[in-house]
């Protein structure tokens, strides 16, 4: 029930901001992450995932703008044995999100902009397995909060290329376990995503 209730929240959220005027920008996009969970033990951005959403832009300025998103973004981390490295060990780390970034750009000139904002997510589902054991360890947070800096290039007036750093703010397991990493003032283990994304812009605002 209460994964439903923030399900319907996100997409009321979103639905409201699409309706409340003319003058946004609408849009689909789609893309791949590659992540890694800093204090895992393990380095790489090896954990492929998926990551698709719908986004609403509104212009504040000639240059500036904000953006929201709803997204389903898929992070974690993987981990394969390496034998001539004398490494056995196996791990994956399967962690889906729905997200919601809510973002300021900035056109620093024709095609190009940056973007940086925070994210609020809530965990979906979840999956881990050590040397292809399903286990169960320190229990994963329900919500994640993340701060996201990004570049995009507008390839046409419909379609931009987009590529972000997704980085959690707040360790993602409920309690700090040994060998977590100490980031921003807290123990605990903590989502590095990378993100290459595309997106189709379906309704053009109108001109203020």
């Amino acid at each position: 029930m209460k994964k439903t209730t923030i399900i319907f929240l996100f997409i009321t959220l979103f639905i409201s901001s699409y309706t409340i005027a003319q003058y946004f920008n609408a849009g689909i996009k789609a893309g791949l992450v590659g992540s890694q969970v800093d204090g895992d033990g393990f380095a790489g951005y090896d954990k492929l995932g998926l990551d698709a959403g719908l986004f609403v832009n509104y212009q504040l300025s000639m240059r500036t703008s904000l953006q929201l998103e709803m997204e389903f973004i898929q992070k974690g981390s993987s981990h394969n044995p390496n034998v001539e490295k004398g490494d056995y060990n196996q791990y994956l780390m399967r962690l889906s999100y729905l997200q919601l970034p809510l973002l300021f750009q900035y056109k620093l000139a024709k095609n190009f902009s940056v973007e940086t904002g925070p994210a609020f997510g809530y965990l979906l589902n979840y999956y881990e397995e050590s040397d292809q054991w399903d286990i169960i360890s320190n229990p994963f947070r329900k919500f994640s909060f993340s701060w996201i800096c990004g570049l995009n290039y507008a390839i046409t007036d419909s379609w931009n290329a987009n590529f972000r750093v997704d980085y959690s703010l707040m360790g993602i397991r409920q309690k700090p376990a040994p060998g977590d990493r100490l980031i921003f003032f807290q123990y605990g283990q903590f989502n590095n995503a990378l993100v290459i994304s595309i997106q189709y812009i379906i309704n053009h605002a109108k001109a203020k």
